[in-house]
């Protein structure tokens, strides 16, 4: 096998100033991750180095971007608890959420589009739609009434068959 047969990303023996950018972009969020991580679990640096068996030192430096964590140190923080793939790639893994919550997920995600907008709109996660975009009106409030239970305040179109268990 020669060079010419490598792949050209593999042939190359210098990296662009851009490419190297994206690198300590990356493990800057590694070191990020890490901290947040081990503050979730509610461990201090201290807590933390001495159940992974390194010096406070060496987690300083992990999580101060000076030495990336070997994995040797991210085996042993996920018998912790903590989501290494989270601190590797910056995406959480759905193995750790609780089943209420993963029940959750599987629902939003085989929701219609309409359905799951309309639920981030109800936990504030995205505004609701402009009302000229739509026939719901953004003045639409509950309003509590004490022991009577709550109304809707507000010009508000109900389409369809509406079922209300009590």
């Amino acid at each position: 096998m020669s060079l010419s047969d490598l792949p050209e990303s593999m042939n190359r023996l210098s990296v662009t100033s851009s490419e190297l950018s994206n690198i300590k972009q990356r493990m800057l969020g590694v070191s990020e991750r890490l901290k947040e991580e081990r503050k979730r679990l509610g461990l201090s640096q201290e807590m933390a180095a001495n159940a992974l068996g390194i010096s406070v030192d060496s987690l300083y430096g992990y999580e101060k971007n000076k030495t990336n964590p070997p994995v040797s140190v991210l085996l042993p923080f996920s018998d912790l608890g903590a989501d290494v793939q989270y601190i590797v790639t910056g995406v959480r893994s759905s193995a750790n959420l609780p089943d209420t919550e993963q029940k959750l997920i599987s629902a939003f995600r085989a929701a219609p589009e309409p359905v799951q907008t309309g639920i981030l709109a109800m936990l504030q996660v995205v505004p609701v739609a402009d009302a000229s975009a739509s026939d719901q009106s953004q003045d639409v409030k509950p309003k509590f009434m004490g022991k009577v239970g709550q109304v809707i305040e507000g010009d508000v179109k109900i389409k369809g068959k509406q079922t209300f268990k009590f």
